[in-house]
């Protein structure tokens, strides 16, 4: 079994919560929905057929330091 792991989606917050949040992201801003259909896309398909076990982080680098 795999797993996706987002980081913060940009949903509606305020723009305090988001100027804060994205200022820790190495990619400088919130994930919109549509950044994590690549990786869904690969866990979904036969391209990860001998893929298991891992956690597949979309996080804007938020995790990388």
């Amino acid at each position: 079994m795999n797993t996706l792991t987002p980081g913060g989606i940009s949903s509606g917050q305020n723009e305090e919560f988001d100027k804060r949040y994205s200022a820790r992201v190495p990619m400088g801003r919130m994930a919109k929905a549509d950044d994590l259909v690549g990786a869904l896309v690969f866990l979904a398909s036969d391209a990860s057929a001998y893929v298991s076990g891992q956690n597949l982080i979309v996080d804007g680098g938020l995790t990388a330091w």
